[in-house]
């Protein structure tokens, strides 16, 4: 288990900074792009932190229009100064015919990180520990754990999203209680298939 301790401060950014997930080599993967590209420096580093894992919560700066990584470049980025917000912060509910609900977050705005650098959003969709996955950029999914006939449909989206991305974040699955991050399980594709 991780406990999570992410930009931790009360320092003002002059930019609005959110955070995503990655997979754990993200950075390293950056890297080798930026120096594809001619970048050096700082500009060539992510601004990453471990996080539950198998993951890195990375910070992004908002933009009018759309997001970008922060990189070790970008001084004012530091700490998230953004909150999921709203009723649902940005989910909306679904339902497995017969099974359940489950709630999924798909805006890509460069936020999807903050559910786990600010788990107390996730009260406002069930007052229990929630199961989220993070299978590719821009997508949360999370649900109430415990009906194995909804834990496997989801499982099995999650594993069917992962195996189809060109850009992968995790197949696993991760549950905030008691103040820490664990992975609860990994999604698998259906021996169906």
């Amino acid at each position: 288990m991780i406990a999570l301790g992410l930009w931790v401060g009360s320092a003002v950014a002059a930019v609005s900074v959110g955070a995503v997930l990655e997979p754990e080599d993200v950075v390293s993967q950056y890297r080798l792009h930026a120096k594809e590209k001619g970048i050096q420096g700082p500009a060539a580093e992510l601004l990453c932190k471990p996080a539950a894992e198998g993951l890195q919560v990375c910070a992004t700066v908002l933009l009018e229009k759309g997001w970008r990584y922060a990189t070790h470049a970008d001084k004012d980025v530091v700490a998230p100064t953004t909150q999921l917000t709203g009723p649902m912060s940005g989910f909306q509910t679904k339902e497995v015919d017969g099974m359940g609900r489950y709630w999924v977050r798909e805006l890509d705005d460069g936020l999807e990180g903050m559910v786990m650098v600010k788990p107390d959003a996730l009260k406002q969709l069930a007052p229990v520990p929630l199961v989220v996955a993070w299978p590719v950029p821009g997508i949360v999914i999370a649900w109430v754990p415990g009906n194995p006939s909804l834990d496997q449909v989801l499982s099995v989206g999650v594993a069917k999203m992962v195996a189809e991305s060109n850009h992968p974040i995790s197949a696993k699955l991760y549950r905030f209680d008691q103040g820490e991050w664990a992975v609860w399980g990994e999604a698998k594709p259906s021996t169906a298939d």
